[in-house]
């Protein structure tokens, strides 16, 4: 099944969407927001009222909502996608969640034959959109190959961590840390311009 179902099509889910519409993969779409369902409709999207509507006919369902308790709605809600998901198919986890969960929903989709790929994002809506932002994929290899086509045609920067999930999430941890001090620091160092008289904005010639 070559079809993609996508649910949470905010920024971020929006965009991987239309990224891959663009690319003329069949794609499913729930969102609770129904006016981000019509928008992604009208750009050939198929619109669905809930998760588990959203995953038949489907070989993967990229989850693009905010935490843990909105992927455990997803999944194994009243509607959830697991509930109607067969054997073979595959979940991408995209939110950045705790490790633990990570964890803990692959292990409860393993018990229904269902594969996880961790694979928490990095970049905003642009890069989603152009499909420069980074993935980093932690799944079993065969399932990464099984789903090769639609990973790389979601992103250009796969980083493949292990074969664990939850390491994905760990490696976005890890990548947030680093962002932030980044940040402080850039923050540091124009505080000490200032105090050294000098104008943060800069000039060039």
């Amino acid at each position: 099944m070559r079809g993609v179902a996508i649910v949470g099509v905010g920024n971020m889910g929006g965009a991987i969407a239309r990224r891959l519409l663009d690319q003329r993969w069949p794609v499913q779409v729930f969102d609770v927001d129904a006016a981000k369902v019509a928008a992604l409709q009208a750009l050939g999207a198929g619109g669905r009222g809930d998760a588990a509507a959203a995953v038949v006919g489907c070989g993967v369902l990229v989850v693009c909502v905010v935490d843990a308790a909105q992927v455990e709605d997803v999944l194994f809600g009243p509607r959830g996608a697991a509930q109607v998901m067969r054997a073979g198919q595959a979940v991408l986890l995209c939110p950045t969640i705790a490790p633990g969960d990570v964890e803990d929903f692959a292990r409860r989709l393993g018990e229904r034959g269902i594969s996880a790929i961790d694979a928490p994002m990095s970049g905003g809506p642009a890069r989603a959109r152009d499909g420069s932002m980074s993935l980093m994929v932690a799944c079993d290899e065969v399932v990464f190959e099984r789903q090769r086509m639609v990973i790389e045609a979601m992103s250009s920067k796969v980083f493949r961590i292990s074969g664990s999930p939850g390491d994905g999430a760990r490696t976005k941890l890890v990548n947030n840390l680093l962002a932030g001090i980044n940040l402080a620091g850039a923050a540091e160092a124009l505080a000490m311009a200032q105090r050294l008289g000098l104008d943060p904005a800069g000039t060039s010639t």
